[in-house]
């Protein structure tokens, strides 16, 4: 359940076990009964503001606080991993295979084509500190994608461990022309 469910829950139900109907509360508050409406509705914005008026309202405590999900709560399953990146693999179909068997090959596709919610999504599977050995070791096909995964490296405390492939294509494309 999620949070705004759960306080637009807490709401309604605390309004009509004081008898209360919208427009007495939210004469209370000094809103509007649509608003307030909004808010026991499953509004997403709250305003703490508004809800500290509403918790004063309605005879409440409003406390607000962050609690780390469990473990099990947070890593996707690989099945939603391989739905999730699939569209980055247009010459190959990924598999869940691939996520064991290849991680290095996936790791280095989801930095080079895919968005943060990609990355996130991956860091997540593998684990904070496997995703970063496995960056750590990538090899980089744009100056761009380098750059900005170094510095990520970088504040983490660890360095880039390959050369960028560009600059080993041309080396060795180099070496053999002689």
């Amino acid at each position: 359940m999620d949070c705004p469910t759960n306080i637009s829950r807490q709401l309604g139900a605390r309004r009509k076990d004081l008898g209360l109907s919208l427009v007495q509360v939210a004469r209370r508050v000094d809103t509007s009964p649509a608003t307030l409406s909004r808010y026991e509705n499953g509004w997403s914005r709250f305003e703490v503001y508004t809800l500290r008026k509403l918790a004063t309202a309605l005879d409440c405590e409003l406390v607000v606080r962050l609690e780390p999900k469990k473990r099990s709560e947070i890593r996707p399953q690989r099945s939603d991993v391989v739905k999730k990146l699939r569209r980055l693999f247009w010459d190959q179909d990924l598999t869940v295979h691939h996520l064991e068997e290849n991680p290095m090959w996936v790791v280095e596709r989801v930095l080079e084509y895919g968005n943060l919610e990609d990355v996130h999504h991956l860091a997540v599977h593998m684990g904070r500190d496997t995703f970063l050995r496995y960056v750590s070791g990538t090899r980089f096909s744009s100056d761009r994608t380098r750059a900005f995964w170094q510095q990520i490296l970088s504040r983490e405390g660890m360095t880039c461990t390959r050369k960028y492939s560009r600059e080993e294509a041309a080396t060795s494309w180099r070496s053999s022309s002689r």
